[in-house]
């Protein structure tokens, strides 16, 4: 004989705050048959009702009843359902009954759960009985002295009513719940409870989803309080919440990273609009410490990089990149200062755009990492890849064949072309030297003074044609970042507004004395002679790396090494 399955009944322990005292008799009479509920009645009314509430979930309580004005103030206190018992049309029949045996003005004045029924019962039955509402208990006194002043002398309400009724000695009416309504508030005590259990674990759920798959996190509304708010790994005293990204004229930062102490955070932002309300999401996780260091710098690229392209050469390599952006091993090569770094955060910003993250590498050091890089950082762009032997060249070629395939960009910085580091899909963008890109120096000037201002401080805003000119004249060996550094210094010493011809010809008057100035010994001896010392003095001048030598000199590395042997 199958066994019938017991059916388990859960008691719901209910806290019913009675707001004066013949309700909690009535109340006891009729738990008796509630039921489901394990009911605990306590007198309170108001303020008075706070503390209760406040402990009621502590002590156990799943759902809180009462009545009126002290339902409304415990609603705000506390995080369990409340349920506000109604006045019936029974209960106001009751007091309008009563009320008419006493002479005088009448009124009933309360919250909106008893005015609200007592309207449409006076104006059915055309009892002549005015109708006050209230919003806030510290309103009833002021009116009712009010209405005593206006001939009234019967008022009919809730605790907080009568006892003012009685402090300006007028006749006060307490309108009772009855047993009807009691039951009634039961019966919702039941259903809203069974709602909100239903409710509670889809939330619980899905706050064990979100400790899964983001375990620390934080959700801000528009005005930047906090909604909701989960720490397992990250301490939040490390978030300043005041400087997250929000969205700033349509674009929307949705990757970041902070730097706090010793550690870097990662962010990942996405917004939802609920309700027609904004509330950002910020997903925290700690970069992996033996990623970080193994890059130079790991940042977030948050605005597209300004390249200035006002020469032909620059278009040129401008139309090369854009040509080029769906390949995802680059190599940028050009001379040193040329703005190689910058053209490959360019690269990274219109590729990913604020989704990813750009860390930067020397290229031995990035074939030393023994795990893949945080799958946050979409790029990775290495410095000094020329500088590797054949061998580690050979091994550069399988890891950045690696990271294309899961998506990373790779870009090798280059100051000479080496045929043998890439295959045939790799991206080569070419960087003019600032001597072949003459048409650029003024927009150049203009922005390094303007960043100079922005970034320290200095004074100057314009530059004379004098002043251009001359920078027009000059060869830049160190390229872009030559002139930057020179309008910098230029910035920094001059205390007006303009930067003059005299200025800027005072800083590059020492470069061009070096330029042209000879050692006596240099030009002594056989021609033979006379080149291996102009290449040896190159040499002390690059720190002996003998790609950057070839560079300068615009001979290969072979012809570099076989006039160095002889």
């Amino acid at each position: 004989m199958k066994r019938r399955k017991e059916r388990v009944i859960i008691m719901i322990k209910v806290l019913f705050i009675a707001p004066y005292p013949a309700m909690a008799g009535l109340i006891d009479e009729c738990k008796k048959e509630a039921g489901a509920l394990e009911v605990v009645v306590k007198i309170g009314n108001l303020g008075s009702a706070v503390p209760l509430a406040k402990r009621a979930e502590q002590e156990g309580f799943d759902v809180i009843i009462s009545r009126g004005g002290t339902a409304k103030l415990i609603e705000e206190v506390t995080n369990l359902p409340v349920i506000d018992i109604h006045v019936s049309g029974y209960d106001m029949l009751r007091v309008l009954t009563l009320a008419n045996e006493f002479p005088g003005k009448k009124a009933i004045v309360g919250f909106s759960n008893i005015t609200l029924g007592a309207e449409t019962i006076t104006d059915i039955l055309e009892i002549p009985i005015e109708v006050f509402t209230v919003d806030r208990a510290e309103e009833v006194g002021p009116l009712i002295k009010d209405l005593k002043d206006q001939g009234y002398s019967v008022i009919m309400g809730d605790v907080v009513t009568v006892h003012n009724a009685d402090r300006f000695g007028m006749e006060g009416i307490l309108i009772q719940s009855g047993r009807e309504a009691i039951y009634d508030a039961f019966h919702r005590a039941v259903t809203t409870y069974s709602f909100y259990q239903k409710k509670q674990t889809e939330i619980d759920l899905m706050k064990a989803i979100l400790k899964k798959a983001a375990p620390d996190l934080i959700v801000l509304n528009a005005e930047r309080t906090i909604v909701y708010e989960q720490w397992l790994s990250v301490s939040p005293t490390l978030i300043d919440i005041a400087a997250l990204p929000m969205e700033q004229d349509g674009h929307l930062d949705s990757k970041s990273i902070i730097n706090s102490g010793k550690e870097k955070i990662k962010i990942n932002l996405s917004v939802h609009t609920i309700g027609g309300d904004k509330y950002y999401l910020y997903a925290f996780s700690k970069l992996e410490k033996s990623i970080e260091e193994s890059f130079v710098k790991v940042e977030h690229v948050s605005q597209l990089p300004l390249i200035i392209q006002e020469s032909e050469e620059m278009k040129n390599c401008m139309s090369s990149i854009k040509a080029n952006m769906k390949k995802t091993n680059w190599a940028l090569i050009g001379e040193s200062g040329t703005g190689k770094g910058l053209v490959a955060r360019y690269i990274h910003f219109m590729k990913h755009e604020a989704k990813g993250l750009f860390a930067v590498a020397s290229a031995p050091d990035f074939l030393q990492l023994d795990s893949d890089a945080d799958k946050d950082i979409k790029t990775i762009y290495l410095q000094g890849a020329d500088s590797l032997d054949s061998s580690e060249v050979a091994r550069l070629k399988r890891v950045s064949n690696h990271y294309s395939s899961r998506g990373t960009d790779i870009i090798f910085s280059m100051q000479s072309e080496n045929e043998e580091a890439f295959e045939l899909h790799t991206a080569r963008i070419y960087l003019p030297p600032l001597r072949n890109r003459n048409s650029d120096i003024r927009a150049l000037a203009a922005y390094f003074i303007a960043d100079s201002q922005q970034q320290h401080g200095t004074s100057p805003i314009k530059i004379k044609e004098e002043a251009l000119e001359t920078l027009e004249k000059y060869q830049w060996p160190g390229n872009v970042a030559e002139l930057k550094a020179l309008i910098y210094d230029a910035a920094t010493a001059e205390k007006g507004y303009v930067l003059s011809a005299e200025m800027i010809a005072s800083l590059l008057e020492p470069k061009m004395e070096g330029e042209l100035s000879v050692p006596e010994d240099l030009l002594q001896g056989t021609l033979e002679e006379i080149e291996k010392k102009i290449i040896l003095a190159v040499m002390e001048q690059e720190d002996g790396n003998q790609t950057r030598v070839a560079n300068r000199l615009n001979i290969n590395r072979s012809t570099l090494w076989r006039k160095l042997k002889n």
